[in-house]
């Protein structure tokens, strides 16, 4: 059987939703492959089929959610929008597609954002947007010239991608008393009045 196999797919969904389940009430390094098993209600060889070790399960899980996570910050558009350009309202448009498809995500991020494992995913997914959003102005041949030199590029990738997901994160632990439309206004506001303004400072290069 291949892992297109429906039998194989519902196996290793199983497996993916035993690791997350003790990973959200264990220390990772008390989790063992007996333990994932009898959650995944399968045997250990059926394990050993797709898996090494628990930590070859936890990084190939890890890598999988990261590699959507990449896909989705370009699918929506969010990282297309160069800072010259925003805000307006394609930018919020895309913005409110990326605040739902990680409320979609939520419990797992939430899971994983307070693992007890070697691998800080919040800094990871962070990373993820700095590096598209920075590879997105490279590519542009527009704008002030502040986003033409290489440090003003980075800077402001780091700090959009910081903002994003400290807002994000907010935005999870105030809601429902924050709502979707506050959050996306507050996002903008970020932009327009404390990033885009700061960078105004820039000197040309």
């Amino acid at each position: 059987m291949t892992k297109t196999d429906p039998r194989v797919i519902r196996t290793l969904h199983r497996i993916d939703e035993s690791l997350l389940d003790n990973m959200k009430s264990h220390d990772f390094r008390k989790v063992t492959v007996d333990t994932l098993c009898r959650s995944a209600k399968i045997n250990r060889s059926t394990f050993y089929k797709y898996y090494t070790d628990k930590y070859d399960l936890l990084d190939n899980f890890l890598d999988r959610i990261l590699n959507e996570f990449s896909e989705a910050t370009i699918s929506t558009g969010l990282i297309r929008m160069t800072p010259y350009d925003m805000p307006n309202d394609l930018f919020i448009t895309h913005f409110e597609k990326m605040i739902d498809y990680i409320y979609g995500h939520l419990e797992i991020y939430r899971i994983l954002w307070t693992a007890s494992i070697n691998r800080s995913i919040y800094n990871e997914m962070e990373n993820i947007i700095r590096y598209n959003i920075l590879r997105n102005i490279q590519e542009e041949n527009s704008g002030p010239a502040w986003a033409k030199t290489a440090s003003y590029q980075d800077l402001y990738a780091r700090l959009f991608a910081s903002n994003f997901l400290t807002l994000v994160r907010w935005w999870i632990s105030n809601k429902p008393s924050i709502s979707r439309r506050d959050v996306v206004s507050v996002m903008e506001g970020s932009i327009r009045e404390s990033l885009l303004s700061t960078l105004s400072y820039a000197k040309d290069s």
